[in-house]
């Protein structure tokens, strides 16, 4: 099973298509739940964490996007494992609130955060109320990261060692700071990597500190396209893997996260 933890749904309300759209790129498309869909049959993968993109943009109602996302899940369930967002720097509570309703009544399973666009410190206090609800449930958590100052590896590690009953997940394996999610999961067994921004030897750099049961195939798609895709997986597959460790970052460790979510 392939299972891809880092998809985005992109429909013409989110920040990035307006952005490309007002730079005249001419492959600007909408990625709705139905041509996700068809990009996982594309690329042989099974299921996906689906991400809002619309709702980390200040401007876009992040409630509403919480709901497109749950409605794409109820269209697809066999394929699609929704994650939710929240505004903890506008009202912390609020956001706590939001994110209950989104794993309370919506049936969302994640939380994803990109502090960069947000604009708020990974390891701000703001986050702690949507930390406990976290820590109470087990529901994952997701940084962008490597794009400092706000999006960095160690922030992230400050928040898992506060919270060690959450997972953390750093997304891009940090990206250019790849050295400091390597030893942010070294320090901290609640912390998974997320492979979209590493490259083979990163990988393998990782494996030889961490078990390969934290570590979680992403690709960030739909960016990219289909190309980006199997990009993505020929990194994992060309790596220097047991099968048994090929297994569990492609999609076992993955499904292990959500199985261990507390409804």
């Amino acid at each position: 099973m392939i299972v891809d933890s880092h998809i985005h749904l992109i429909t013409d309300t989110t920040g990035y298509y307006a952005y490309k759209k007002k730079a005249g790129v001419s492959d600007v498309q909408v990625w709705d739940a139905a041509a996700i869909v068809r990009l996982l049959d594309e690329i042989g993968f099974d299921r996906c964490f689906l991400l809002t993109l619309a709702g980390l943009y200040g401007f876009n109602d992040h409630r509403r996007a919480n709901d497109e996302i749950a409605a794409a899940v109820r269209r697809s369930p066999d394929r699609f494992i929704g994650f939710c967002t929240t505004y903890p720097n506008q009202d912390p509570e609020a956001a706590a609130s939001e994110l209950r309703r989104s794993f309370e009544e919506l049936g969302l399973k994640g939380l994803k955060f990109h502090p960069w666009l947000q604009s708020f410190p990974a390891n701000s206090a703001y986050l702690y109320p949507c930390l406990e609800v976290c820590s109470k449930y087990r529901i994952p958590v997701l940084f962008h990261t490597g794009t400092p100052p706000y999006s960095q590896p160690f922030q992230v590690m400050e928040q898992a060692r506060r919270f060690p009953e959450a997972p953390f997940i750093i997304g891009h394996f940090g990206k250019l700071l790849f050295l400091d999610a390597v030893r942010a999961a070294e320090l901290c067994p609640n912390v998974y990597l997320e492979t979209s921004g590493a490259q083979v030897a990163d990988l393998v750099f990782a494996l030889e500190r961490i078990p390969a049961e934290r570590i979680l195939f992403g690709t960030d798609l739909p960016i990219g396209g289909a190309a980006a895709g199997k990009w993505n997986l020929a990194k994992i597959e060309s790596a220097p893997l047991t099968a048994g460790q090929r297994r569990a970052i492609l999609g076992e460790n993955a499904m292990r996260l959500m199985a261990e979510v507390k409804a």
